[in-house]
């Protein structure tokens, strides 16, 4: 019997109640009634007895905004198919070979809901996702704002990925979902919603526009910071939003020839979409 036929049983019932603790010998029998006879009655007291482990493991997870029954529901399924796999001959107790499964349900689940924004379901990705603070402290990194390269370098060790993801993730997870019902400190008390020009757009294209650009800028700036210093000065005087600099008031104020500044500009902007590419990781078509 596959699992989504075994999801057609009806579980809910536990998320309200628990069953005492199986003897070893009691969950065997309950396990050889289900695999080999596909007897309900069996999987429902094997479910009811487990409540109670597939509770605690969910609410280990309860920070990441979603309901607790809907975890414990894909709990459930993650327990199901620890007993469809269970080998009793090997002697371990059910509990010791489910919670990985029940783990393994729950965290996939939040990561297809937790964001719009999907996360990666590598192994790397989910460590990532799930143990970024763990990991932190792991390389004595003890303060709330966002990791350095150096920082950024030693988890990419760890986990062997590439250090743009890491750095990916971590402003994923600070920046969550804004809700587009939050309030703007106005007179008027009007949300998000209300202040966007195009009403055209839906909420989840206007928040992944909001995301991207967040990301572009944060990534513009790292970039620019990896220019030398003249041609940061450079950069910035040409594109400030005070007002662009000719090349000719730039090349008095460095003392050196217009062309010159033209030709350090041009050598410049090249670097940056290369800095830019390097550090999101992204195809230029994400820029245009």
């Amino acid at each position: 019997m596959t699992i989504n036929r075994i999801k057609k049983i009806n579980y809910s019932y536990t998320l309200k109640s628990d069953e005492k603790s199986l003897v070893k010998e009691k969950e065997y029998e309950l396990i050889f009634n289900w695999q080999k006879h596909k007897d309900k009655k069996s999987l429902e007291k094997l479910l009811k007895a487990f409540n109670k482990l597939i509770r605690s493991i969910s609410k280990k997870y309860i920070s990441y905004g979603l309901s607790q029954e809907d975890l414990m529901q894909e709990g459930s399924t993650g327990l199901i198919h620890a007993i469809e796999k269970f080998e009793p001959e090997k002697g371990f107790r059910l509990s010791t070979y489910a919670q990985w499964w029940i783990k393994a349900k729950i965290q996939n689940y939040i990561l297809k809901n937790w964001s719009i924004v999907k996360s990666g379901s590598t192994a790397s990705q989910k460590t990532l996702f799930f143990g970024l603070n763990k990991l932190k402290k792991q390389i004595n990194f003890n303060t709330h704002g966002f990791m350095g390269q150096n920082e950024l370098e030693k988890i990419s060790k760890i986990l062997d990925i590439n250090s743009n993801q890491i750095q990916n993730m971590e402003n994923k997870l600070a920046m969550g979902d804004q809700s587009l019902n939050q309030k703007i400190d106005d007179e008027n008390g009007s949300d998000l919603l209300s202040q966007l020009k195009d009403n055209s757009l839906t909420p989840d294209i206007i928040f992944q526009k909001n995301y991207d650009y967040t990301l572009k800028k944060k990534w513009l700036n790292e970039s620019i910071n990896q220019l030398n210093e003249r041609e940061r000065e450079i950069i910035i005087s040409r594109n400030s939003e005070d007002g662009k600099k000719t090349l000719d008031c730039i090349g008095k104020q460095l003392n050196i020839s217009k062309e010159r500044v033209r030709q350090i500009e041009t050598v410049a902007l090249k670097k940056l979409k290369k800095n830019i590419l390097q550090i999101s990781s992204q195809p230029k078509e994400f820029f245009v």
